[in-house]
């Protein structure tokens, strides 16, 4: 278990120094990695012994065996790319490093998550009234994927930022039995915060997609998914994570709740017809319909279920 996982799992436990702590170790893990504990505690701005009792805190003997699983972690993270010090040196080395990357993002990503979360969220999503979904600045086009996707299965999601400029009046709106999932990380901006909070205080359940256990918006979710981000240049900008984040949990929601969605999509296709959608050049009537690739995913994985069996 990672120790991103081994603090989420203790973060409600964590005194507010200890919070402290583990967001300073998150923020700074590649440099945490080689200090002592006293060198840390200088850092952090915390004693010795507070070092020793946060890595007792979160499931370790003490700060050695912390620090160790804080080393594999980097190192699995670094994966095939390695940590590279300088850049690549060819337009050939960039275009393998960035899809190298992305592909480790994408594994440590499922590495941070448990499938009893994504069941748990899958089912939240289904029951809710309406789901909303914010994010703003580099999570705003996130935001927007994740809305327009689970709208697309589930018929009763929204996307919710201030760009729309009727803040207050969709506020009104949001109430128990909602959803609210908010999408944010380091230089967390505070629209998508205080919105969560608003959302949150009008009784709707929050979902947060954030980096870190001690991000705000996992401290305001229920449920927090965590999206893995880059160790260099060329990846700290990288959403591989939280994209796979997105289309993880609308998978889930079609699998556990495909007789509504099948319908959903059924409706969505007549519609797509009646506006001459497959009538358009480099469309076809004998293009799948988005019912037909739902039932085509569907029948793949009851297969490869019982080939498994």
């Amino acid at each position: 278990m990672t120790l991103a996982r081994q603090i989420a799992d203790r973060i409600d436990s964590l005194t507010p120094a200890q919070q402290d702590l583990a967001r300073y170790i998150l923020d700074h893990n590649e440099q945490v990695a080689f200090m002592t504990a006293r060198q840390l505690a200088d850092a952090a701005g915390q004693s010795d012994a507070a070092v020793v009792r946060f890595a007792r805190a979160v499931g370790y003997t003490g700060y050695p065996e912390l620090r160790t699983a804080l080393r594999g972690g980097l190192l699995e993270r670094a994966g095939a790319v390695g940590m590279r010090k300088a850049a690549p040196s060819t337009a050939g080395a960039l275009t393998t490093e960035i899809f190298e990357t992305d592909s480790e993002l994408i594994a440590e990503t499922e590495r941070l998550n448990t499938e009893e979360t994504g069941r748990a969220i899958a089912d939240l999503l289904i029951g809710a009234r309406r789901v909303w979904v914010t994010g703003h600045g580099t999570s705003y086009p996130l935001a927007a994927y994740v809305a327009m996707h689970l709208n697309q299965v589930l018929g009763k999601a929204q996307l919710f930022n201030v760009e729309h400029g009727d803040l207050a009046d969709r506020l009104r709106d949001v109430r128990k039995g909602d959803v609210f999932v908010g999408i944010g990380y380091v230089r967390y901006l505070p629209y998508t915060i205080d919105i969560l909070k608003l959302a949150r205080e009008a009784g709707a359940t929050v979902v947060a997609i954030t980096d870190q256990p001690t991000s705000p918006l996992a401290r305001l979710a229920a449920h927090t998914l965590y999206a893995a981000r880059g160790m260099n240049a060329f990846a700290w900008w990288s959403q591989a994570g939280t994209l796979s984040l997105a289309n993880w949990i609308t998978a889930l929601v079609m699998a556990r709740d495909a007789e509504r969605v099948t319908r959903q999509l059924r409706q969505s296709d007549t519609a797509w017809k009646q506006l001459g959608h497959w009538q358009a050049d480099g469309n076809s009537d004998r293009t799948p319909s988005l019912e037909q690739n739902l039932k085509a995913g569907m029948q793949g994985r009851r297969k490869a279920k019982a080939q498994k069996s």
